[in-house]
């Protein structure tokens, strides 16, 4: 099952990536409250979570509805809490939150996991970039989830970035318009 999921992402990656790179990718937005979306994906990966004794704790701040395109969000917001999932280790906490100012809504996931170096955190948003250690050779990826993540926040108008240290964990944090 867990070769079928990893093969399933895989393809969904090449094609998302094909059709990035023949420009035939169009946003299609709604008016949504993105806590409802976080909220469903983290019912879907709890049990995933819970079975490496990990925990996914949230911190959602009412918001107004923003436009989104609720597929491409469910991709980014997944790919980020999947990766915690995967990367962070057994027994750590991953942490979402939400916030929002006049400008900007902002979407936080956290982990007290592994962290990844200064070397490697410069590239994770490249097209096919794997961290490459010990600990995560052993883990299935394309190295394109990250790529196509913060091609979709782009697409949105936003902004993604990420902090990281080593031991302490990783944190992205997702800036898209409050409008």
């Amino acid at each position: 099952m867990e070769s079928t999921k990893e093969l399933n992402n895989f393809i969904n990656s090449i094609l998302d990536l094909t059709k990035i790179e023949s420009q035939n990718l169009t946003l299609k937005k709604d008016s949504r409250d993105i806590n409802k979306v976080i909220e469903n994906i983290i019912l879907k990966l709890e049990f995933e979570a819970n079975a490496k004794d990990m925990t996914i704790e949230s911190e959602l701040s009412p918001l107004y509805p923003i436009q989104i395109d609720v597929v491409l969000m469910n991709r980014v917001i997944s790919n980020l809490i999947e990766n915690s999932i995967k990367y962070a280790g057994k027994g750590k906490t991953i942490w979402v939150k939400t916030w929002d100012d006049a400008e900007w809504v902002y979407v936080e996931i956290k982990d007290n996991g592994a962290g990844i170096g200064p070397d490697d955190l410069s590239n994770i948003f490249d097209k096919f970039y794997r961290v490459k250690n010990d600990s995560t050779h052993a883990i299935k990826g394309s190295g394109l989830g990250l790529y196509l993540v913060k091609y979709f926040i782009e697409l949105h108008n936003g902004v993604i970035s990420a902090t990281s240290q080593l031991g302490e964990g990783t944190s992205f944090i997702i800036k898209l318009r409050n409008e």
